[in-house]
């Protein structure tokens, strides 16, 4: 038996015991303490911690949702991770306001709208919103009639918009919630959803806070700049997209930095850019002045373009631990 001390992002600490046959999140929840988790397979990055001290050993069999570097400096998914030694962990969120736990809402649909070739804007009603408080960042599993299988989403809204909920969902050829947002989905329709997920949020120690986002990946680190209205904190989103057809938001975003002059918004799509677009990729708007001691990052897209932030964000010295990535894949 050894003991983890966990540490959450608001300083407030909790031990618990893990025993020898035990993950640490088994430890964690079996005295109920508030870690966020969802697959508990090493899949979704939701239960990620960093360990400070310790020996913490990670079950190598399953593929893991950190990167090389990231297990280096002490990044370890809770659900494959054992103790070998006591051990110390900071989480990336608060233990004081936490979200609802996890459960199952109806909801309906009260708004879709083709934002791009291979976007939609979809906006649900929460049957019962007083049932649901999520953190900006968090996701949401949304089971679409006779589709089967729940899909993740990010919630691009923010906790004062309840009970109405944004997403944006990327379109996949051949996916079955894409076919059916594409072919079938009307006003009115009624949906199932799981919520609310993950542990994306802010990290609210910081100062100052960069969003690299591609893609769908706009919706979570959206909800977490709109979260930011009226604290008078600096911010910057670099936005990409493969192409100027693909592009979506660029209106709202806009709108945005006008009514939200702390923020700052650069744009790229790798071909077609024209106006105040750049030509090249959400990393490739990043500069090195972008980034101090007080600056937290968050990284959301498709996996190609995090990892890519994340090594961009490395050679500019900027530690892990003011890396934040929502490491979900995007769902079809």
């Amino acid at each position: 038996m050894h003991r983890a001390k966990l540490i959450f992002q608001d300083g407030a600490e909790l031990t618990v015991p893990v025993g020898s046959g035990q993950t640490l999140l088994e430890g964690a929840l079996s005295l109920d303490a508030p870690l966020r988790y969802d697959c508990c397979a090493g899949t979704c990055g939701s239960c990620v911690v960093q360990c400070l001290a310790g020996d913490a050993r990670v079950d190598m069999a399953n593929r893991l949702p950190v990167s090389a570097e990231e297990l280096a400096a002490g990044f370890r998914p809770a659900c494959l991770t054992r103790l070998a030694s006591d051990a110390t962990f900071e989480l990336p969120y608060p233990s004081r306001f936490p979200p609802s736990e996890p459960s199952k809402h109806i909801a309906h649909i009260v708004g879709i709208k083709r934002a791009a070739h291979s976007v939609v804007l979809l906006t649900l009603k929460l049957d019962r919103p007083d049932a649901f408080q999520f953190h900006s960042g968090q996701y949401v599993r949304l089971a679409a009639p006779s589709a089967g299988e729940a899909r993740a989403y990010s919630i691009a809204s923010t906790p004062a918009a309840l009970p109405l909920i944004e997403m944006m969902v990327r379109l996949v050829a051949n996916g079955k919630t894409s076919q059916w947002l594409e072919h079938t989905a009307k006003i009115g329709d009624r949906v199932r959803i799981q919520a609310p997920m993950g542990s994306f949020c802010l990290d609210e120690r910081a100062q100052r806070h960069v969003f690299i986002a591609g893609g769908t990946g706009l919706s979570p680190v959206l909800s977490m700049i709109r979260s930011l209205r009226g604290r008078a904190q600096p911010a910057l989103l670099c936005f990409g997209c493969t192409r100027r057809g693909e592009l979506f938001y660029e209106e709202e975003l806009a709108s945005l930095a006008r009514t939200m002059p702390e923020i700052e918004v650069r744009i790229a799509v790798m071909e077609g850019a024209e106006g105040n677009l750049h030509t090249g990729t959400a990393v490739s708007l990043l500069r090195q002045e972008d980034f101090d001691a007080n600056t937290a990052s968050y990284l959301c897209g498709p996996p190609p373009m995090v990892n890519a932030a994340r090594a961009a964000l490395l050679g500019f010295g900027v530690a892990a631990e003011a890396i934040r990535a929502e490491r979900f894949q995007p769902g079809g």
